[in-house]
């Protein structure tokens, strides 16, 4: 990062602590390309002024500092992000024989995201943007961003823009064509999708150009090392993570030179030899709402991709405005318990929900949004489509046992029956078939889809949709796993449903599902569904007691939530 740079940064966050916007901060002043920050206010009307961590990180992205960010979910990361790369200067390769004259524009950022429609969203975004002042020429699109993701384009995009069509490749050797002829200013892939070009065709990256490296939601695709094991124990799973190192650390011990893992020693040994690895160290970039120290910490020691005193580190500490947990005030959050002979009610100790003020109505429209542990070595990715339900398989869930017991999709039926207006989300374990769980909703009268951010009707429509408070004659419920709804902003949404307890570390999890409604203090409900105490038989005639409602109210209390009285149930 320049000096004068590196001041103006210095000065935003100094003038910016108090959270007051000043009114002569433009996106042109933090570093945006004037003809960017003209299509951003064509293709998004409602966005006046940059949000306060958008006017703090965007000079800083335009420039060439290491960044740790951690904020809130809905204070509009992914976009300031995403303004911040484009308004990056455009690096060129040319062939020192032929001279500058014959020079290629090569790919100045990479952006890896840990699934396929925080990538489709951001792709969406930019098209947005791109066709607000008119229908673009052949790659125009492609030549800003593609996305690299695993898997046979799905059926579903063929009704898609062409331009959105071009910009997303596979890695095959047809998929990537593309992104040979075509290389783009931004890359957006997931770690697997990446790996696999750069182990098959590296020199399709041409990654000498690379000048930033972006990883969004960093702690769903990265552990850092588990506290409190015995030696022994830790040893172990030291050794195995040696052995089978995760696809996002061997990316950026490839990239950075602080390898750690014999695979990605050689293969940044043989970049560097066919002079395919990046000229200059590039920036580093991680984000998420929610990081631990801990996970931090390893940044800068046990992976050691970060330089101690050259990272700009910003993290939000909580404040008067927000809770503890981050999440906005206008979020109410609700528990209603099955029972064991089927009934439904909300979670003992739940309060009234108190009457409507004023305020409460006048929602912030002034930017757009953004936005644990696993005992297998890959992700949780949904990158693979699934097939459209034919007669047969039909035949067949009807006669399969349900997913849930009798009562916990009719209970989300009702709720989301009486009290949606336009488009609710719904979460599932991640172990869950989420094509078991739409059709059981469906059989149930609901018109749910899976999240598929290629699908307008299945998500994609309601990217850039604002109508959230008009009603929609059948409104639409989107079903997902925690790995596919990470980071998705969808400013018509009102709702979203939570089956069971939150997985892993119940708390982080719980601030992202909720995180996706009540961003920029709109309005919204978090609906979580969980079991009451339950009596089993288990081993030698021994009883088990399980009570996930206790555990539910213990998370939020842990969490300094109230559980609010959903109207409808006792």
């Amino acid at each position: 990062m320049s000096r004068s740079s590196d001041v103006h940064t210095k000065e935003l966050l100094s003038v910016n602590s108090t959270g007051q916007a000043p009114r002569d901060v433009t996106f042109e002043s933090l570093g945006v390309g004037t003809p960017i920050a003209a299509a951003l206010r064509a293709a998004f009307p409602d966005v006046q002024q940059p949000t306060t961590m958008q006017r703090k990180m965007i000079s800083a992205v335009v420039g060439r500092q290491d960044i740790l960010l951690q904020d809130f979910t809905g204070t509009g990361k992914s976009f300031g992000l995403l303004l911040g790369l484009l308004s990056k200067p455009r690096i060129s390769r040319y062939d020192a024989k032929k001279g500058k004259d014959y020079a290629t524009k090569g790919i100045t950022t990479l952006l890896i995201v840990p699934h396929r429609d925080l990538a489709y969203q951001f792709l969406h975004w930019l098209h947005h943007m791109l066709t607000s002042a008119g229908e673009p020429g052949p790659y125009s699109l492609a030549s800003i961003a593609q996305v690299l993701v695993r898997g046979s384009p799905p059926k579903n995009l063929t009704n898609s823009s062409p331009r959105i069509l071009e910009a997303i490749v596979n890695p095959s050797s047809s998929g990537i064509s593309v992104l040979r002829d075509y290389p783009p200013h931004i890359l957006i892939a997931t770690p697997t999708a990446l790996m696999d070009v750069l182990r098959e065709e590296p020199e399709v990256l041409q990654l000498s150009t690379l000048s930033t490296v972006v990883v969004d939601e960093v702690d769903w695709l990265l552990k850092a090392p588990q506290k409190g094991l015995k030696y022994g124990t830790e040893k172990e799973a030291r050794l195995k993570q040696k052995q089978h190192p995760e696809v996002l650390k061997t990316v950026l011990d490839v990239l950075y030179t602080n390898t750690k893992t014999n695979a990605s020693n050689l293969l940044r040994k043989d970049l560097l030899k066919m002079k395919l690895a990046p000229i200059d160290r590039p920036q580093l970039i991680m984000l998420s709402a929610t990081m631990r120290n801990r996970l931090r910490t390893s940044f800068f020691g046990a992976y050691g991709w970060f330089r101690r005193g050259k990272v700009l580190k910003l993290i939000k500490a909580s404040s008067s405005s927000r809770p503890a947990h981050g999440l906005n005030r206008t979020i109410t959050h609700h528990v209603l318990v099955m029972s064991q002979d089927g009934s439904v009610r909300n979670i003992a100790g739940a309060r009234k929900a108190r009457a409507p003020t004023p305020s409460d109505s006048s929602e912030q429209t002034s930017s757009f949004g953004e936005q644990d542990e696993e005992k297998e070595e890959e992700f949780i990715f949904d990158e693979d489509d699934e097939t459209l339900l034919d007669d047969e398989t039909n035949a067949n869930m009807l006669q399969a046992s349900p997913v849930f017991s009798p009562g916990t999709l009719e209970a989300v039926a009702s709720a989301f029956a009486l009290d949606v207006p336009n488009i609710a989300l719904l979460v599932v374990p991640a172990t869950t078939s989420v094509r078991r769980v739409i059709f059981d909703l469906k059989q149930l009268g609901v018109n749910a889809h899976g999240l598929d951010l290629v699908d307008n009707e299945a998500g994609r429509g309601h990217l850039l949709s604002k109508d959230r408070d008009i009603p929609d004659e059948n409104p639409t419920l989107l079903v997902s796993t925690l790995a596919t709804t990470r980071g998705i902003d969808f400013p018509a949404l009102t709702h979203v449903f939570l089956l069971g307890l939150p997985e892993g570390r119940a708390g982080d999890v719980y601030q992202h599902v909720a995180g996706r409604v009540g961003r920029f203090g709109r309005r919204g409900k978090v609906i979580t569904i969980v079991e009451g105490r339950r009596e089993n038989e288990g081993e030698r005639g021994k009883v088990c007691v399980r009570d996930d409602s206790k555990k539910m109210d213990i998370m939020l209390k842990k969490l300094g939530i109230g559980a609010t009285k959903l109207e409808h149930f006792d």
